[in-house]
C-alpha cells in the first residue's frame, strides 16, 4: 500500500468563509471548477506514493523540531495568479512576504527537508481555462483584501494513493510552541485581527 501526504497551514474561519464566498461568486460566472469545494488552506509540502509514513521515532523527531518553531503572523494581501501550460490559470489570494515570513518558511523547509521554492498562497480558482480566467480576473484585479492572521500549527493529511476515490483524512497536527520567538506583540495584533474578522463579515458584494 502507498499513501500520499499533504502538509498545510489553515487560516482562521473568517478567512475560510471569505475565500469560499469568492469561489461561489466565481462559479456563478464560469460554472464549477476543480478547487470549488476545497477549504481555504496554504499548502506547504506534498508527498506522493510513499510507503506508510516514517517510523514513529522519525515522526516524533519531526514533531520536536516543529514544536520549536514560533507561531507565524501572515497577511492575505490581494489576489494574484499562476499561469500553467496550455493556457490554464489559477487565481489565488496572495500571502505577503516579509523578511520575517521568508525566514520562517526557510526554517520549516529545513525541518521538512523541502528543496523547492514555496510560494505561500490560498487558491481560489485552480487550473481554469484561459477564457474563464479572462472573465474572472477583472473582478479580482483591484480587490484590496488585506487580512492578518496567526498560524499556530501545521496540519498533516493522508490518503491512500491507489484508492478508487482517494479522500484526504486528518492524520496529525504539529503545534508551533516557541512563543518566546514571536517578534510582535500578540495581543495588539490579535486585536487588529478581530477587527478585521468583523470587517470581513460586513463585506457583501464581491463582484
Amino acid at each position: 500500500m502507498y499513501e500520499d501526504y499533504l502538509f498545510l497551514l489553515s487560516p482562521p474561519e473568517a478567512i475560510k468563509q471569505e475565500i469560499a464566498r469568492y469561489k461561489k461568486a466565481s462559479a456563478k460566472l464560469i460554472g464549477n471548477f476543480k478547487s470549488i469545494n476545497s477549504p481555504a488552506h496554504i499548502s506547504v509540502h506534498h508527498l506522493e506514493r510513499q510507503k506508510p509514513f516514517m517510523a514513529e521515532t522519525n515522526l516524533n523527531r519531526m514533531e520536536k523540531s516543529l514544536n520549536e518553531l514560533p507561531p507565524v503572523l501572515l497577511h492575505v494581501d490581494g489576489f494574484k495568479f499562476f499561469q500553467h501550460l496550455h493556457n490554464r490559470m489559477t487565481i489565488y489570494a496572495h500571502i505577503r512576504i516579509t523578511p520575517a515570513v521568508d525566514e520562517w518558511f526557510t526554517q520549516i523547509k529545513r525541518v521538512l527537508k523541502i528543496r523547492k521554492t514555496i510560494v505561500p498562497h490560498i487558491t481560489v480558482t485552480r487550473d481554469v481555462a484561459g477564457p474563464d480566467f479572462e472573465r474572472l480576473w477583472p473582478n479580482f484585479r483591484h480587490k484590496k483584501l488585506v487580512e492578518p492572521f496567526w498560524v499556530n500549527e501545521l496540519i498533516m493529511l493522508k490518503r491512500e494513493t491507489f484508492a478508487h476515490k482517494p479522500q484526504w483524512q486528518h492524520f496529525k497536527v504539529f503545534e508551533f510552541k516557541n512563543k518566546k520567538a514571536m517578534a510582535n506583540t500578540a495581543e495588539a495584533i490579535l486585536h487588529k485581527q478581530a477587527a478585521a474578522d468583523n470587517h470581513i463579515q460586513d463585506q457583501i458584494n464581491l463582484f
